[in-house]
């Protein structure tokens, strides 16, 4: 498993934080993180999840043309429906 670490200012916490409260929010602005990578990594795997348009707004299409047909993790016979990073040449 991979760590990242981030420091974010007292504002962007603070508006993070606002996610956490409501019947159903996150208990903690790192588990608000966690969710959105969650979210994140569900629209880069799968094409046609509203995930994928929000990260096309955020970051444009171009980050599409390095992925290839096939389960990120490793399912067989969903190649039809997900999507995995492009396995490098050797």
């Amino acid at each position: 498993m991979k760590t990242i670490a981030i420091d974010i200012d007292e504002t962007v916490y603070a508006l993070l934080e606002v996610l956490t409260r409501g019947q159903y929010g996150p208990d903690s602005v790192a588990d608000v993180v966690a969710k959105l990578v969650d979210h994140a990594q569900q629209g880069v795997y799968r094409p046609g999840a509203w995930e994928r348009y929000w990260l096309i707004q955020a970051f444009g299409d171009e980050w599409t043309e390095y992925l290839e047909p096939g389960d990120p993790y490793g399912r067989a016979n969903r190649e039809h429906i997900f999507q995995r990073p492009r396995r490098r040449k050797r």
